[in-house]
């Protein structure tokens, strides 16, 4: 067993990146579990723990950790709505989440749509990744606010409800002052014949602008989303780079898309 005092400081910050990766997958991690699987004791693992707790990355419990999510949405979320979305297909958003985040690079300026999927590719973002995060979701930025290693924006604009979203004209208007090197977009359907869909017309007309400005185009979104088609068109899927989405979207399902040249990685 390694002790603290035997590693470097990459050696920590490698771990540290790794409990929050196991995190993301289980909501609860104990400090026994931790210990096993990183060969270190117990009293460093609850240092981690304190260390990541006070850059608001997790919650400390008795005997380990917990996600933060629940301080976040529990008090706000009066309508159930968005609630309910965050417990659908939970564990895929996870695996996207974490793949997605894998893409982010050091130094980049991302733009993140507002959504549950996104959300978990914010929470999934390196531990120590220097980036500018740009968002029109409230919740992203009281979750990422904390990290001392993210310069985190707001669009500004009118909250649409318990969503956490920013929209109307001065969301559109600030979005269109960036460019971005990444966007993670989340859409409402996926579909051969209409392209990328949202169900909310204001989210759609800030979304849009996020697309243009952006150089690269990744779309997560769980299997549920495919060959639903929602009111307001986002864009043609061939003008996005990637779709990052689960395993529940089969081989031969996934197929149709991949003739046509859309890229796709289910997780």
């Amino acid at each position: 067993m390694v002790s603290s005092s035997d590693e470097n400081s990459e050696q920590r910050q490698a771990r540290l990146q790794a409990i929050l990766e196991v995190l993301v997958q289980a909501e609860r991690i104990s400090v026994e579990r931790l210990s096993a699987s990183f060969h270190v004791s117990p009293s460093t693992i609850r240092r981690d723990l304190m260390l990541l707790q006070k850059q608001g990355l997790l919650r400390r419990d008795y005997g380990g950790a917990a996600s933060v999510e629940p301080l976040f949405y529990e008090a706000f979320a009066q309508d159930s709505s968005f609630q309910e979305q965050v417990s659908r297909q939970s564990q895929e958003k996870r695996r996207i989440g974490a793949a997605a985040a894998e893409l982010i690079a050091d130094g980049e300026t991302v733009a993140f749509s507002a959504g549950t999927t996104t959300t978990q590719v914010a929470r999934s973002i390196p531990f120590r990744r220097r980036i500018t995060v740009f968002t029109n979701a409230v919740n992203m930025a009281m979750e990422l606010g904390r990290r001392k290693h993210l310069n985190v924006a707001l669009t500004g604009g009118a909250m649409r409800g318990a969503w956490f979203s920013l929209v109307g004209p001065t969301a559109v208007e600030i979005a269109q002052r960036m460019f971005y090197d990444k966007l993670f977009l989340g859409v409402g359907g996926i579909s051969l014949e209409a392209g990328l869909t949202d169900h909310h017309p204001d989210e759609a007309a800030v979304n849009r602008v996020l697309i243009a400005q952006s150089r690269q185009k990744i779309v997560v979104a769980d299997h549920t989303k495919f060959s639903v088609v929602a009111k307001y068109v986002l864009g043609s899927l061939e003008s996005f780079d990637l779709i990052v989405t689960d395993t529940g979207l089969s081989e031969q399902d996934a197929a149709p898309f991949l003739d046509r040249g859309i890229k796709i990685r289910r997780v």
